[in-house]
């Protein structure tokens, strides 16, 4: 039995591909539909009320749960590269695989390359064991 889910989205949506950083692991989805998906999954690090959302711009958005928003975060606005890549490369998902996105030559790469990039190694882990998307 499907489980009907509505998602409210505040002020914009996430570009896609976003990245989910949950409790556990990180996420990837291509399309909203696979957002909400993951979103369902996710519980949010210690100390947060909210599950941070990375879309492909950097941008940070927070979802809240118990209210099933999903809107921009408020304390700072767009994700580094070094630091997408540090999140990934710290990541259960990195570890798992045993790969690290490379950290040469990143000032060349555009951030949604990266957040693409990186979107794609978090999905192909992930395929089969969770949803595709």
């Amino acid at each position: 039995m499907k489980r009907k889910i509505e998602l409210t989205l505040l002020f914009r949506s996430p570009i896609c591909p976003v990245i989910v950083v949950s409790r556990d692991r990180l996420y990837s989805s291509k399309n909203l539909e696979g957002l909400v998906r993951y979103l369902l999954l996710s519980g949010p690090l210690d100390g947060e009320n909210y599950v941070k959302v990375i879309d492909s711009t950097g941008e940070e958005f927070w979802y809240y749960r118990d209210r099933g928003i999903l809107s921009p975060g408020f304390v700072f606005k767009k994700w580094t590269k070094r630091r997408i890549i540090d999140l990934f490369n710290e990541s259960i998902n990195s570890k798992e695989i045993g790969m690290n996105y490379p950290n040469q030559s990143i000032s060349s790469k555009r951030l949604s390359r990266i957040i693409g990039e990186i979107s794609e190694l978090i999905a192909g882990h992930n395929k089969g064991t969770i949803w595709e998307t």
